[in-house]
């Protein structure tokens, strides 16, 4: 996967999108999912702001603080050299800047850092 041999872990090192390719199709695949099941709640289809942020501000943020980690250079480079999984921050980027559904409820727009057309999104389901 092009895309994800695009991002940059430290300096010059990569993420290995052949390596990780799978779960990367299963994170993609995944998040669409989730949030099919999330929009099925009440409060997926709730309108009500908490704390400024409507329901699907707050899926997205859940979904992201739930990779959070703190990780050494050295454990990173060993998990990007050895382990079919992406690192965690890509585990959101990824799969985000591929959701239509995050473009509209954070009101990405062309320009912005994690813009990807629509046309060239990556879509499994």
């Amino acid at each position: 996967m092009k895309l994800y041999d695009g991002f940059t872990v430290l300096d010059s090192l990569q993420v290995n999108g052949k390596l990780t390719e799978g779960e990367n199709i299963a994170d993609i695949g995944g998040i669409a999912i989730a949030y099919s099941a999330f929009k099925l709640t009440q409060q997926g289809s709730d309108t009500t702001k908490i704390d400024g942020l409507t329901p699907d501000q707050r899926f997205f943020l859940a979904f992201a603080q739930s990779w959070r980690k703190k990780i050494t250079d050295e454990a990173m480079r060993q998990q990007v050299n050895t382990d079919p999984h992406s690192p965690g921050m890509y585990r959101i980027i990824g799969p985000l800047m591929n959701f239509t559904p995050f473009y509209k409820a954070f009101n990405v727009q062309p320009g912005d850092k994690m813009y990807k057309p629509e046309n060239e999104r990556i879509k499994i389901w």
